[in-house]
C-alpha cells in the first residue's frame, strides 16, 4: 500500500471524509507537515492577540 502525504481536499458535500486539515488549516496561521510514507506529523500553530491575556487557558 502506498501511502501519500496529508493534503488540503475539497470534498464534495456527500463526501464522508477528507474536511479535517481543511479545517486546522482555515484556523491556523501555519500548517506544517513532517516525516515520511513510516509516519508523520502534523503541527498547526495558532496565533493569539495580547488582549486575551485574562482568560483562564492562557
Amino acid at each position: 500500500m502506498i501511502k501519500t502525504a496529508p493534503e488540503i481536499q475539497h470534498p464534495s458535500s456527500t463526501a464522508t471524509h477528507g474536511r479535517g486539515l481543511g479545517m486546522v488549516a482555515a484556523l491556523a496561521d501555519s500548517v506544517t507537515v513532517q516525516g515520511d510514507e513510516s509516519g508523520r506529523t502534523i503541527t498547526a500553530k495558532l496565533g493569539t492577540t495580547g488582549h486575551q491575556r485574562n482568560h483562564p487557558c492562557g
